[in-house]
């Protein structure tokens, strides 16, 4: 009778063990939060205040025939490579901003067709997103070349989906603006996609790798990951 009461006793005891373990990695484990992070709203700050100063000073929508050249796609890729879709999004959306009041403020032919939030903002928003899915797939290639290509392909997303989005929902004024003929429209929106969409994704590719580089070294954004790696290493080992 004792043994069995000594056996019960042992099965209580490491029960317990095993509960208390498993709250103390329960009460270890990061609750996710939705909302910015400090440093995330800095660098939001920061990037969107060049965004602004970009299109104040000229630099930063060039008129290139009817349309307009950009380098504000610029601090949102840089954003959103180094700290994420989230803060690429917000920075997008002060750019797509800017650029809904810029098509009233300094309007061109085709400036009627951006004053639609869904031409203007809703692109800006989204192709950080895409941008950032991009170079979480090239987890295999070294960072230079990922960076590289992410910011190309964003932005050839960011001009896909405005030129794409004109032509769906404005398709007769962009006609109408170009003094176009129906069938002609496709093919001139094809044109300037490629004519103003590749140098500004080369552009990006060129600008935002050396800088996001430089940014996620400083942030420590690589090495947190070799570190978050090492004791489940360590812990294996000793298995």
């Amino acid at each position: 009778m004792n043994e069995n009461v000594k056996d019960g006793n042992q099965q209580v005891s490491i029960h317990e063990q095993q509960t208390d373990t498993m709250e103390r990695k329960q009460s270890k484990e990061p609750v996710k939060k939705s909302s910015l992070t400090l440093r995330e709203l800095t660098i939001v700050g920061l990037l969107a205040a060049i965004t602004i100063i970009l299109g104040l000073s000229g630099y930063g929508i060039m008129a290139l025939g009817p349309l307009n050249v950009t380098t504000l796609h610029v601090p949102t890729l840089i954003g959103a490579l180094v700290e994420g879709p989230k803060v690429g999004a917000f920075v997008g959306l002060i750019f797509g901003m800017y650029s809904f009041w810029q098509n009233f403020t300094a309007p061109n032919i085709l400036s009627p067709l951006f004053i639609n939030p869904l031409v203007s903002v809703l692109p800006r928003v989204l192709f950080p997103v895409l941008a950032v899915l991009v170079y979480k797939s090239l987890w295999k290639v070294p960072q230079g070349p990922r960076l590289i290509v992410s910011a190309f392909m964003g932005t050839i997303f960011h001009t896909c989906m405005v030129m794409g989005l004109i032509y769906v929902l404005y398709s007769n004024m962009f006609a109408e603006a170009m003094h176009l003929s129906a069938d002609q429209v496709l093919g001139t929106i094809l044109i300037l996609s490629a004519t103003h969409g590749i140098p500004e994704a080369i552009f990006a590719g060129v600008i935002v790798t050396p800088i996001a580089l430089g940014l996620r070294k400083a942030l420590r954004k690589d090495v947190q990951k070799v570190k978050k790696e090492e004791p489940n290493e360590s812990v294996e080992l000793s298995n």
